[in-house]
């Protein structure tokens, strides 16, 4: 008797049974998500790191600047990281017509920091709010969305991220677009119910905000430098895991961001290596998840052609891809209609066929190969100063 088919299926129902379980605890923190309602108006700041960024640069500022915040009490600092393009006089011309906004450039950056993380901090140390804003020069923002984010900052909170939305307005394939914005969700839902039950996986630094204080107490990115990588989602981390703060997520569609999807399947993949990347610096018990949830996309990606040739006698790899498309579909359910983006469920068929092979191309490319970000071709970690 072969026991080779019994001994596969009893794993992939292991793994299985342990995907569900986390998705559907991330799907019951969604339920604990609640509106801002703290009316305030610090000081703010947005830093807005850019490179070769001329398409969107003046949409994003235009966005930051018709915020329905007081206008004395933001600053928004771009910090143009050696641009080839005309981003930095695109800027100029806005900070010619606006004190509100600063430019700063990046100087001989060092070759043992990331280029990311080296202008955000740079950003940061050359403004004084008390609250910092971070998106991307490819983004933005809704009128309220400042007002909207700043509504989150109980007197304990140090940390508060929201969701970024796609819009199609390059006229990418429906399906590429369609995907990637439903993958997308997929990540920031996930992110969302983590910190409804009060953990922090990951974030995204196109929608984020943070005490200085909170900042400062966790280090910075003293400790991230070197990461090319998860510079929003491991500084959450460490607030979080390091202060005495605590992260709350913004669901209310006013504090939504806009962006831009890419525009070729390969542009596709080389972000997710660049996200994938990031998790090997996760926390542990989120890392065992990520491993178990890998090594379940690699045993369905191989045997579920044989499961579906030969169903009767190896069943289980179709019931467990049964199992996780049904928990996928209704943590992007609940999260798309929290977040009225529901129209995207359209593509939920495709996107979830995609996702076992992507996953595995992401997670093999951005722990062992390289991917390109912003015109640089770049590694999971810079080079190591010498002692």
């Amino acid at each position: 008797m072969n026991l080779f088919p019994d001994i596969l299926s009893i794993i992939l129902s292991l793994l299985g049974i342990i995907y569900v379980r986390q998705i559907f605890l991330f799907t019951s923190g969604l339920k604990k998500l609640r509106e801002g309602i703290i009316e305030q108006h610090p000081s703010i700041a947005v830093v807005v790191p850019a490179r070769n960024e001329e398409a969107h640069i003046g949409d994003c500022l235009s966005s930051l600047l018709n915020q329905d915040y007081p206008k004395d009490k933001i600053t928004i600092v771009v910090v143009d990281d050696q641009s080839t393009d005309n981003t930095s006089t695109i800027v100029q011309n806005y900070a010619s017509n606006s004190s509100r906004i600063k430019l700063l450039g990046v100087q001989n950056p060092s070759k043992h920091i990331s280029p990311k993380i080296n202008a955000l901090t740079l950003g940061i140390a050359q403004s004084k709010s008390d609250i910092i804003f971070t998106t991307d020069a490819d983004c933005i923002a809704g009128s309220k969305w400042i007002s909207s984010i700043i509504k989150h900052f109980a007197p304990e909170v140090g940390i508060v991220t929201g969701t970024t939305v796609f819009d199609n307005k390059q006229n990418v394939s429906p399906l590429l677009f369609g995907v990637q914005f439903l993958d997308f969700l997929s990540h920031t839902a996930c992110a969302a119910g983590a910190i409804g039950n009060g953990n922090v996986n990951n974030c995204n630094g196109s929608n984020m905000a943070f005490r200085r204080s909170a900042y400062e107490a966790a280090g910075g990115y003293s400790s991230l430098a070197h990461l090319n990588s998860g510079d929003d989602s491991l500084l959450a981390q460490q607030i979080v895991s390091n202060t005495k703060w605590k992260i709350r997520f913004a669901s209310e569609p006013e504090s939504q961001m806009t962006t831009f999807p890419v525009e070729h399947w390969t542009d596709f993949l080389q972000q997710r290596m660049r996200w994938a990347a990031q998790t090997a610096h996760y926390r542990p018990a989120m890392l065992v998840f990520l491993a178990t949830s890998f090594l379940l996309y690699a045993l369905l990606f191989v045997l579920t052609p044989f499961s579906i040739a030969f169903f009767t006698e190896f069943p289980s790899p179709v019931i467990v891809l049964c199992g996780k498309f049904t928990i996928d579909y209704l943590i992007l359910k609940r999260f798309t209609t929290l977040t009225k983006t529901s129209s995207v469920m359209k593509f939920f068929l495709p996107a979830e066929i995609i996702h076992v092979p992507a996953i595995l191309i992401a997670v093999l490319g951005g722990y062992f190969g390289h991917f390109k970000w912003k015109g640089r071709t770049l590694l999971r970690t810079m080079e190591k100063a010498s002692a």
